[in-house]
């Protein structure tokens, strides 16, 4: 009978450490739109209160998935940093014109805001994490008012912005203005089949955060792989838009990743001990009152 006792006390043991260090539930797929890309799988710690980084991919806007090879894996350590995090997708072009990848972002952020209290998290600590096309995205919506607007939002509801490996304007295209003048440039710009989602190259233009910076912003921190500092001008770019922001009182910095590339700074964030992930981790409990 002792031994009996003394086996299932070491499974019970077992059973219970099993559990206690088991991952978080994720949720997967859940709608903030009718669109079928229009989804975002949301994973939240056994905490109440915590902030949420909600993580917009990359791809050019016109590809990318949160459950792809360099996204799937970004929410994974968030929540034993007692960080909520939302993996979110958003209507591709050329099927969706811009700016409805903006728009999306934003529907996004309200979905979260409107739902996440019930699963144990602060509606009013939001944080918004981009990579590549998807930085850009995340600058534009803290920048821009319109589109979190539409939500009955403003920009001052986000907590912080950390864009990831993203100009924050078309430097080629605006150097060639002066230099071709602006009928030549349009010329081109509507020649080109990759610029089709836009209306026009003033809608293009406007797509792009510089052009937004004003008094008021949420904090933004940049974060630039040391292999795309200067090709693209991903440096030059972050640091102008640093000054201008911080120049109207925002708060604004960029941080530059030591041996990291465009695609492994967010492809190695998953892994135990990674560095930029504690830089991510560290913004976000230190203006979401994490302890």
């Amino acid at each position: 009978m002792r031994a009996v006792s003394s086996a299932l006390v070491v499974f019970l043991g077992l059973f219970i450490g099993n559990d206690a260090g088991a991952a978080p539930a994720v949720e997967r797929d859940l709608a903030y739109g009718s669109d079928a890309k229009q989804r975002l799988d949301l994973s939240v710690p056994a905490v109440k209160g915590c902030p949420t980084v909600l993580f917009i991919h990359g791809g050019s806007l016109t590809t990318g998935d949160k459950a792809d090879e360099d996204y799937g894996k970004v929410c994974a350590p968030f929540p034993d940093a007692g960080i909520a995090c939302a993996n979110v997708n958003y209507r591709l072009a050329p099927g969706a014109a811009w700016p409805a990848q903006a728009e999306d972002v934003a529907a996004a952020v309200a979905w979260v805001r409107t739902n996440i209290r019930t699963r144990g998290g602060d509606p009013h600590k939001l944080f918004l994490l981009g990579h590549s096309s998807g930085a850009r995205l995340v600058a534009l919506v803290g920048t821009d008012e319109r589109y979190l607007a539409r939500q009955g939002l403003k920009t001052s509801d986000l907590r912080g912005m950390i864009p990831m490996g993203s100009i924050t304007w078309d430097d080629e295209l605006e150097q060639a203005l002066p230099q071709y003048g602006r009928g030549r440039v349009e010329e081109a710009f509507r020649r080109d089949p990759a610029n089709q989602i836009y209306a026009n190259l003033d809608t293009y233009l406007d797509s792009w955060p510089i052009h937004h910076v004003r008094a008021g912003l949420p904090p933004f921190l940049f974060l630039i792989a040391e292999a795309e500092t200067e090709h693209p001008p991903v440096l030059k770019t972050n640091k102008k838009f640093v000054e201008d922001a911080s120049a109207l009182g925002n708060r604004a910095e960029y941080r530059v990743l030591p041996g990291r590339t465009h695609y492994s700074a967010i492809r190695k964030l998953a892994e135990p001990g990674d560095a930029v992930f504690a830089i991510v981790r560290n913004f976000v409990q230190q203006l979401g009152g994490v302890q």
